[in-house]
């Protein structure tokens, strides 16, 4: 079933009132005047939630309308802003490009001290398999730009946009593909073994690219600038690869644009405007790129999300 939320509320407290009442959380406090909006959807046992607001904290319980809440895990994918996760104790401090995992089934509380968005992956723990790692491991912020964890991330992106189109087979079956994506993931996580150099490396560039996309300056030069390096040993960092490092930034500018033009939070804005702040400065060929990346033109995609 999907969900679909957002906020304009005059008030920063009648906002905080709207999503307390929406999500159920114990506490919710949005702390300045952007628009707050929320897109989720069941996909079997498997809930995929993308949000996106202004500085805020937020802290959730678990709920007492069971006797007994089910052990869960909530893996949070911040895609942009900084958010701060507490649990016993432990905080976590995520940033673009960087996933964790908390008990959704212990209670936790997490702010963020300017607008994010995040993506989240709940399920209940039985359904990985054991042995599984535990709060050393997936709590402490990850990369998600490479490997079976950012297919994870990106397939749970273009699934919860378009969820609503699905049929409950359709969604059941995908669920189950987030689940063996996720397993993936925590075992390559789990070998004990350090990446290498040409990898950290890599990591390095790509967390870079996510923090800077809407720079329009962003490019090979700018990163070798930044990270101290040729734009020779930035390329070669991705030779043989099926794109370079000007196709992943031109991808991941993309991405963005389809995020925001598909986020309630945004439905003032135009789509050019939404293109230009991503980088694309001739509409028409920002249509042509998304259509074919996306197999939808920009005013298609916000239609439907629109209509679902």
């Amino acid at each position: 079933m999907l969900k679909v939320f957002s906020t304009r509320a005059a008030s920063r407290l009648e906002r905080s009132r709207q999503w307390l009442a929406f999500t159920g959380a114990d506490r919710v406090e949005i702390d300045d005047d952007r628009e707050a909006s929320l897109r989720g959807s069941d996909f079997g046992s498997v809930r995929l939630c993308q949000a996106s607001l202004g500085r805020h904290r937020i802290a959730q319980a678990p709920r007492l309308d069971r006797e007994a809440e089910e052990a869960a895990l909530k893996f949070f994918f911040q895609e942009e802003g900084i958010t701060r996760l507490r649990q016993h104790g432990r905080e976590i401090e995520i940033r673009p490009g960087q996933w964790c995992a908390l008990r959704k089934d212990i209670a936790y509380e997490f702010d963020a001290p300017g607008h994010s968005r995040q993506l989240t992956i709940t399920l209940p723990c039985r359904l990985l398999p054991a042995p599984r790692p535990g709060f050393n491991w997936w709590g402490r912020p990850r990369s998600y730009l490479s490997g079976a964890v950012q297919v994870l991330h990106a397939g749970a992106s273009a699934a919860v946009m378009t969820g609503a189109t699905l049929s409950q087979p359709e969604r059941e079956l995908i669920g189950g593909h987030m689940i063996q994506l996720l397993e993936l993931a925590l075992r390559a996580g789990d070998s004990g073994s350090l990446p290498d150099m040409r990898e950290r490396r890599r990591a390095a560039v790509l967390e870079f690219i996510e923090r800077n996309l809407a720079d329009p300056a962003l490019g090979v030069t700018m990163i070798a600038q930044a990270l101290g390096c040729s734009s020779r040993t930035l390329h070669k960092l991705f030779e043989g690869e099926a794109n370079t490092l000007a196709r992943i930034i031109w991808n991941r500018r993309l991405d963005r644009c389809r995020s925001e033009l598909t986020d309630p939070a945004f439905a003032a804005r135009s789509i050019t405007d939404i293109a230009h702040f991503w980088g694309f400065s001739d509409s028409q060929h920002f249509s042509r790129a998304f259509k074919a990346r996306f197999g939808r033109t920009p005013r298609e995609c916000r239609a439907l999300a629109v209509l679902h």
